[in-house]
């Protein structure tokens, strides 16, 4: 996994999550109601959410592909020729000044829930496969809303070999430092709202650590040019 990744990423990465994994024990699926409340509100303002960028997608504006954004994802987005395309809201704390202007009214939903860090809409084509793979940070746990699924076929997610079945208007919780794939085997899109939402660390030196390393993701951000290659005209 993350094959294209060097060497000195993946020993950080493998000493990182073995750190915060001997401290924190959750399964791969959380509760929503437990780790998320805040997920009601999003799911009960659905129709507007979906509105919005499906209005962005049926523009014809270019969407970028995952890979185009972070090319230390191609082994996952560039895999297989079918396009994974992003709309990009936010950033680690750091709101995409002119994206969030297509989905206004979705952003504002957004400021209101402090513990956010990242957002943003991904759009599978049809027979896009994602294989195998895993997050690097723990600090963070991986929220989906429904936005668009496919009406025949099958389209899911597996996640530490469990299955799930997306439903539109419905959000589901997991971690993403568990090894995962997405299958979209059907002749549909698959629209869905992604968003990192900030984990509970426990402990004094956890929390140092976090945020230290939250710090470090922000920076690479930066670095790496994203928010320029994340632009949609």
């Amino acid at each position: 996994m993350q094959n294209n990744r060097n060497g000195l990423f993946k020993l950080f990465r493998d000493y990182n999550l073995k750190l915060y994994n001997s401290r924190i024990k959750t399964p791969a699926y959380l509760d929503l109601d437990e780790f998320f409340p805040e997920h009601l509100i999003l799911e009960e303002n659905y129709s507007l959410i979906k509105d919005e960028v499906m209005k962005v997608i049926e523009s014809g504006k270019k969407l970028p592909k995952f890979h185009e954004v972070d090319d230390g994802q191609e082994y996952i987005s560039n895999n297989d020729g079918v396009c994974w395309g992003l709309l990009s809201l936010k950033l680690y704390d750091m709101w995409h000044s002119k994206n969030i202007k297509l989905c206004p009214k979705t952003s504002e939903l957004l400021r209101g829930i402090k513990n956010i860090k990242s957002a943003y809409f991904s759009i599978l084509d049809k027979r896009k496969y994602i294989p195998p793979h895993k997050g690097p940070y723990k600090g963070i746990l991986r929220y989906q809303l429904a936005i668009s699924v496919p009406k025949k076929g099958e389209c899911k997610i597996i996640v530490d070999d469990k299955e799930y079945f997306w439903k539109e208007g419905v959000g589901v919780l997991f971690d993403d430092t568990f090894t995962h794939e997405v299958q979209n085997n059907t002749d549909e899109i698959r629209v869905a709202l992604l968003l990192d939402v900030k984990r509970k660390i426990p402990g004094f030196f956890m929390r140092i650590y976090d945020s230290f390393l939250f710090r470090l993701i922000q920076f690479l951000i930066i670095l790496n040019n994203t928010f320029t290659k994340s632009k949609i005209d």
